[in-house]
């Protein structure tokens, strides 16, 4: 299918619908791409899975962005396939980031509990393997290449057109605007506890995918400057959660466990992941700055106008954890 390219490619005059048809037809080609991948090859193919769940992400958010294009009952049937996507890929790939930086832990812990630990672990992956395959033989039976043809085929604005008379210039200005204001309050917060850093990294989520989406619009330092900035706090912020997904994992194995051997595994992962998380955390609070949070805003006002956008900023779903 050619590289990887997380960019839509567009221009300001370009129509709404031109852009809405191309990026969805990106997604959702990438999103089946990697999900045929991940049935066909091997799980220690890890990377397949990690497309999967990223290119499904993308997937939700452009059919966010472009719900309004969308027919209602064929836009509805493919918002549900691609969540249950995401959803299967997402805890597969769970498993696989826990079992690649557990591996790196070996030499710190001792052998038997490393291995208790990494059976687990490799237990659950192939349980979490299922519901790609069953989704996958679902979509094939319900023609997914098809059904996405005609997704793409009736793409067109459904209601007025607004300020924007359906140029797509003007629309990702003010789209993205909408986004931007509830990451911007959000980077304001106190980051002291796991709620507010959780909240910040998925309003965050939204904005980067919006970008790759919406670069086209504005001047090329948005993408090439402005947006590895998003792209480096969700790197850290998602190592953070890493460590919280990791934990949440042991602990609720170690509530089903009654094996004294096992339990102690578990014990020491939540040991280990807690002192990791917290090294983390105080690694972020140190380098997330009030200068880097000035910085941040300053940067997405030199495109937006950011006082015209918090007066019409919508709820968004996000795009999953």
């Amino acid at each position: 299918m050619g590289r990887n390219n997380k960019w839509i490619e567009s221009r300001p005059d370009d129509t709404v619908q031109q852009v809405a048809r191309r990026a969805l037809e990106s997604r959702l080609k990438r999103t089946w791409h990697y999900l045929e991948l991940a049935v066909r090859f091997p799980q220690d193919e890890t990377e397949n899975v990690h497309q999967l769940r990223v290119f499904s992400r993308r997937t939700a958010a452009a059919m966010n962005i472009f719900g309004a294009w969308l027919p209602t009952r064929r836009g509805d049937w493919m918002r549900r396939q691609v969540k249950r996507i995401r959803r299967a890929a997402g805890e597969a790939r769970d498993y696989d980031v826990l079992s690649m930086r557990w591996m790196s832990h070996m030499e710190r812990i001792p052998a038997e509990q490393s291995a208790l630990l990494l059976e687990h672990i490799k237990r659950h992956r192939q349980e979490a393997q299922h519901p790609i395959e069953t989704i996958y033989k679902k979509l094939v039976r319900k023609g997914f290449a098809r059904r996405t043809l005609g997704l793409l085929e009736r793409i067109r604005q459904r209601a007025g057109r607004g300020a924007c008379t359906g140029r797509f210039g003007c629309m990702a200005r003010v789209a993205l605007g909408q986004l931007v204001v509830p990451y911007l309050k959000a980077a304001q917060a106190e980051m002291t506890d796991a709620e507010a850093l959780h909240a910040f990294r998925i309003q965050g989520k939204q904005v980067r995918y919006a970008m790759e989406i919406f670069a086209g619009a504005f001047a090329a330092d948005l993408r090439q400057q402005l947006y590895p900035v998003v792209a480096t706090l969700q790197e850290r912020l998602g190592a953070i959660n890493d460590h919280v997904t990791a934990q949440a994992h042991f602990s609720q194995w170690l509530a089903e466990s009654e094996s004294g051997a096992t339990r102690q595994a578990f014990e020491l992962g939540i040991h280990e992941e807690q002192q990791a998380l917290e090294a983390s955390r105080r690694e972020f609070l140190d380098w997330w700055t009030r200068e880097r949070r000035e910085d941040l805003h300053r940067s997405f006002g030199r495109y937006l106008q950011l006082e015209a956008a918090d007066e019409r900023a919508p709820r968004h779903d996000n795009c999953g954890d």
